[in-house]
C-alpha cells in the first residue's frame, strides 16, 4: 500500500507538505503542490476522501461546465483535469451546455446548489451578473468576467500559422472561423489577421495579395457550408480555425472533386488523431490540451485553499505540426 512517505520521498517534499498539498489544508509554494500531485498520481495514492471531506466540511467535489464532451478539445483537457483533481481528493461531475448561453447559467447555478468546491467552465456567454459563490476557473475561452483563464496561445500560434501558409508561396487566403462572440475566434482571428497583414494582404483585394474572413459555426456543418460558398471564387489555401470546420472544409472538397493539397492548401487547428493519417497529413496548430487541463485544475485548487492567483488570462503556447497539406507551394 502506498503511503503518504512515499508520496512525499518522490515529490522531493517533506511529510507536511505532502500532507497540506493533498489535503488542502494550509499554503504549499512553488511548483511543490503540482510535484506532489503527479507522484502521487504515478504511486497510485489514494486518501480517505470522505474522511477529509467530513473533517474540512467541504463536499470534494468540483464541477465542469463545457459545450460538449463529443469534442476531443474538452475531452483531452477534462481528461488530465480529472486526473489531478482525483489525485487531490476531488470528485468531478460535467455539465454540457451546448454552447447556449443560457444552459451555461444553468448549469453554474446548479453546480453551486451542489456545493461543489469549485468550477472549471468552459463559458459559452457572456459573464454572469452575479458573483458566484463558488471559486472559478475559466478554461479555453474567458468571458471577461474577474477570475483567472488558462487558454491556449492562439494569437501566437494562428500567426505562425498563417505565416506558414504565407511563405509557401500562397498570395490568396481564406480563414474561416467561428463566431466573434467566443474569445476563441477573436484571438485566432487576430493572429491571422496580424500575419496577413504584416506581409502586405488586404481584405477582399481583387489583386495582389488577398486575405479574406468568413465566420460560421464551430461545427462541421458550417465548416461545409464555408467551403461552398468558396467554390465559386476558390482560394489558393484555406484555413479552417478548428478541427470541426476543417471535417466540414474536408467534405466539400471531396464531394467537389477538390485535390488537397494540388489544387487547394489547408492548415487546420487542432490535432485529433486522424489529422496525422488523413491523405497527406494536416498541417496544424495544436493547442496544449492537457497542459490546460493540468493548470486550470492546480489553479482551481489553489483557490479551494483559499489562496488568491491572479485574475488573468494565462496563456499556454502550443505548437504547429507540419504535415503535408501545405507542402506544395505555388509555383
Amino acid at each position: 500500500m502506498v503511503k503518504l512517505t512515499d508520496v512525499a520521498r518522490a515529490a522531493g517534499v517533506g511529510y507536511g507538505t505532502a500532507s497540506r498539498a493533498l489535503s488542502g489544508k494550509g499554503p504549499v509554494g512553488g511548483d511543490a503542490r503540482m510535484r506532489v500531485l503527479e507522484a502521487a498520481r504515478e504511486l497510485g495514492y489514494t486518501g480517505d476522501a470522505t474522511a477529509r471531506a467530513l473533517r474540512e466540511r467541504r463536499t470534494r467535489s468540483v464541477g465542469l461546465i463545457v459545450p460538449d464532451m463529443t469534442n476531443e478539445f474538452y475531452t483531452a483537457s477534462a481528461e488530465v483535469l480529472q486526473d489531478v483533481l482525483r489525485t487531490a481528493g476531488h470528485h468531478l461531475f460535467v455539465a454540457t451546455t451546448g454552447n447556449h448561453p443560457g444552459r451555461d447559467q444553468e448549469a453554474l447555478k446548479e453546480m453551486a446548489a451542489r456545493r461543489v468546491d469549485g468550477i472549471v467552465h468552459v463559458p459559452s456567454g457572456p459573464p454572469a451578473t452575479h458573483p458566484s459563490p463558488v471559486p472559478i476557473v475559466e478554461l479555453n475561452r474567458y468571458s471577461g468576467r474577474n477570475v483567472p483563464a488558462v487558454v491556449s496561445d492562439d494569437f501566437k500560434g494562428v500567426k505562425e500559422l498563417t505565416d506558414l501558409a504565407i511563405n509557401s508561396g500562397y498570395t490568396d487566403i481564406t480563414a474561416i472561423v467561428g463566431p466573434d462572440t467566443y474569445s476563441t475566434s477573436r484571438d485566432r482571428l487576430a493572429g491571422f489577421k496580424a500575419a496577413a497583414q504584416q506581409a502586405g494582404f488586404e481584405e477582399n483585394a481583387t489583386t495582389g495579395k488577398r486575405l479574406r474572413v468568413m465566420f460560421t459555426d464551430f461545427t462541421a456543418e458550417g465548416g461545409a457550408r464555408a467551403m461552398h460558398s468558396l467554390l465559386p471564387d476558390l482560394p489558393q489555401a484555406v484555413l479552417p480555425l478548428s478541427s470541426r470546420l476543417v471535417m466540414g472544409v474536408l467534405r466539400t472538397a471531396r464531394e467537389s472533386g477538390i485535390r488537397i493539397p494540388d489544387d487547394l492548401a489547408l492548415a487546420g487547428y487542432g490535432d485529433p488523431d486522424w489529422f496525422e493519417i488523413w491523405g497527406p497529413g494536416i498541417t496544424t496548430f495544436a493547442p496544449p490540451l492537457a497542459e490546460m487541463g493540468a493548470r486550470a485544475a492546480e489553479t482551481l485548487l489553489q483557490l479551494i485553499d483559499g489562496n488568491q492567483p491572479a485574475a488573468t488570462i494565462n496563456r499556454i503556447p502550443g505548437e504547429l505540426r507540419l504535415r503535408g497539406t501545405l507542402s506544395k507551394a505555388i509555383q
